[in-house]
């Protein structure tokens, strides 16, 4: 038989396991709660993209332009560049 020190030495440790665990448990949940608020605040900002994408009628191409794969798409792009400049300082402008 386990003797009352043994015993009082086990419960120790147990306790000092449970208290371990439940700092571990506390930090994963605020750290899952700062993902989640980083996530929140992720889609709100892409929200917000889109809804200006939206308004000034951008592309994803405006916004990160890039290498095109074709010659023609190449050639429409300036054209197309320079009315959304127009547009643009159009609209500052009248402001």
């Amino acid at each position: 038989m386990a003797t009352f020190q043994q015993l009082q030495q086990q419960k120790a440790e147990l306790d000092l396991k449970i208290a371990q665990s439940m700092d571990a448990a506390k930090r994963m949940s605020a750290e899952l709660e700062q993902a989640r608020v980083r996530h929140e605040e992720v889609e709100a900002g892409t929200r917000q993209i889109m809804a200006l994408m939206d308004k000034y009628n951008l592309s994803k191409e405006d916004l990160f332009p890039g290498p095109s794969p074709s010659s023609s798409k190449r050639e429409n792009s300036p054209v197309r560049e320079s009315k959304t400049l127009a547009e643009m300082r159009q609209y500052f402008n009248r402001r």
